[in-house]
């Protein structure tokens, strides 16, 4: 049995070692998907919590329940200060959404994770009128956001 020299020695340790860069990113691979998954649950996890809080926040309110239960049928219904109210209770809403918006450009979640586009446009239909988005929208400065709450808003 013949004797392998150094450089054939060199030749079977870099083909070990490819396999084993190969088998590493294999695993590291597995592992961000791993952590993408684990990152979506608590990203959905989080904006549930979120929403969930605004809407206990209006149930435990009785001041701000009346007031958008008035405001659902008018906005004549409210003085100046449950409008501004109303409008703040708004635009925290609207915070939620460009959050939610925000990770769905950077590729966090999608807008088919737990629904919350479809909640969001069938929310602001029914709480946004044109003049009250006019009124606040200059608290969102990206316009493709804008773009999604106008096309949510009623004609």
């Amino acid at each position: 049995m013949r004797k392998l020299s150094i450089s054939e020695w060199a030749s079977a340790a870099e083909i070990v070692g490819a396999f084993a860069v190969v088998i590493s990113l294999i695993f590291v691979i597995s592992s961000v998907d791993r952590n993408t998954a684990a990152i979506t649950a608590q990203v959905g996890d989080a904006s549930y919590e979120a929403i969930r809080e605004l809407n206990l926040e209006l149930l435990n309110n009785p001041e701000l329940f009346d007031i958008t239960m008035r405001a659902a049928s008018s906005l004549d219904n409210l003085d100046d200060t449950e409008l501004e109210k109303y409008k703040l209770w708004l635009h925290i809403n609207l915070d939620v959404w460009e959050r939610f918006y925000d990770w769905d450009q950077s590729g966090v979640i999608d807008q088919n994770t737990a629904g919350w586009h479809d909640y969001f446009m069938a929310w602001t239909t029914r709480h946004i009128t044109r003049e009250l988005w006019e009124d606040i929208k200059w608290k969102f400065t990206d316009p493709e956001f804008n773009d999604q709450v106008e096309a949510a808003l009623p004609e």
